[in-house]
């Protein structure tokens, strides 16, 4: 497909979007989420580094002996939305919210863009029932923070859409954004800045041939060429800015949940809106304790 019809396909999309999201058409789990910076650009393999209150949602989630594991995003004041098999793996952890710079001592650019970040420990996690660790399917849970975190420039929660006539037209955005502090190279390092990344929507047999798994009816196929999601990106999200009630705000639509090791052409998400429905239990169950 040449340019120009790419470019045309993308524009339809996105006017068909913003027609579908008018007032009143769709409920968030949050009702303060999705409101943000722009990005510098449109690392994750081969990403550039996003503004320092562009996304506000990420979560960088490290053990209690601070090894980093995977990343995941703010969903309420109190619960973190990642994937599976981080917890699985992992059942005792913390969670920084505010994060940008990992390694940077906690200051103020101006006042602005702010770095403060808290750190809290992640007092429960509840994995999806019917989540498989051989195949990863339904690669999703949610964590718990010992308490709750108050909303700030750089700490606020990402938009859960819970109304499923939204699907259609989600499922017509081509590309999507993807965040994650993982890794800039294949054999490299995790990223020390959270890098940003624009990566296509591809068909279900690009992931069957990159990642030797045909996505579910609950996951979707994404990637690029030459960039992706790599290992330290899972569980953070992919989502889409869009319009609702004369805001931009941002949605998740899908978790990063396997990749290859080129950490390019292919990855599978989560599909966050065939899970909603388990979210609002859990949210129900746990997030409105303490």
């Amino acid at each position: 497909m040449n340019t120009s019809a790419i470019g045309i396909k993308i524009f339809a999309s996105l006017l068909l979007l913003v027609a579908f999201l008018q007032p009143g058409d769709a409920q968030f789990l949050d009702p303060d989420c999705g409101v943000r910076s722009p990005l510098v650009t449109t690392r994750i393999v081969n990403g550039d580094n996003a503004m320092i209150t562009s996304s506000p949602w990420m979560v960088f989630i490290l053990t209690i002996n601070n090894y980093f594991i995977c990343g995941g995003t703010l969903i309420t004041h109190r619960l973190v939305l990642t994937a599976a098999h981080c917890y699985q793996e992992h059942k005792h952890l913390k969670a920084r919210v505010g994060e940008y710079d990992r390694v940077s001592n906690d200051t103020c650019h101006n006042t602005v863009d702010c770095t403060m970040r808290v750190e809290l420990d992640v007092d429960m996690g509840i994995v999806h029932p019917s989540f498989d660790s051989e195949t990863l399917d339904n690669d999703i849970a949610i964590l718990r923070l010992v308490r709750r975190v108050e909303y700030s420039a750089n700490i606020k929660p990402i938009c859960i859409v819970t109304d499923k006539s939204w699907r259609n037209s989600i499922d017509q955005i081509p590309i999507l954004t993807i965040t994650g502090w993982g890794r800039t190279e294949a054999h490299g390092r995790t990223s020390r800045i959270l890098q940003t990344l624009e990566i296509r929507r591809q068909l279900p047999e690009v992931c069957t041939r990159w990642v030797l798994k045909t996505p579910s009816d609950n996951e979707f196929c994404l990637g690029n060429v030459d960039s992706g999601a790599c290992n330290g990106d899972f569980g953070g999200p992919a989502g889409k800015l869009i319009s609702y009630r004369r805001k931009l705000r941002f949605i998740q639509i899908g978790i990063a949940s396997l990749s290859n090791s080129q950490c390019k052409y292919a990855s599978i998400y989560t599909d966050v809106l065939s899970h909603v429905d388990w979210i609002l239990s859990v949210e129900r169950q746990i997030g409105q304790i303490g």
